[in-house]
């Protein structure tokens, strides 16, 4: 029998869903922070899709690297409109939905 006596890997994956469209998939290894959360998903991510979008809000929980003041400048700086979300709310996200989906 093998143990495994290293660190537990950690892998997020990273996706947003429109109407008519969707965004690739990110994988993030390890720990997502703010700042990370702007270099490796929203300049490279977010923001194309939205550019080629006619109207768009944009919707995430509040994890912490999503309402750090960091991240919430560049929606401003970008005007990108972002859907109020409660503090206490459950996970409502269409998204959510998916991921039952690729697990099986």
């Amino acid at each position: 029998m093998h143990h495994h006596t290293g660190p537990a890997l950690y892998i997020m994956i990273w996706g947003d869903i429109g109407y008519h469209s969707r965004t690739p998939l990110v994988c993030i290894a390890s720990t997502l922070n703010s700042q990370r959360y702007i270099s490796e998903v929203l300049e490279p991510v977010v923001l194309p899709y939205f550019q080629g979008l006619a109207t768009a809000i944009f919707q995430q929980d509040n994890a912490p690297p999503h309402v750090a003041r960091i991240v919430q400048r560049f929606f401003v700086n970008h005007q990108i409109e972002l859907l109020p979300w409660l503090a206490r709310s459950p996970d409502l996200s269409p998204i959510e939905n998916m991921w039952s989906m690729v697990a099986e």
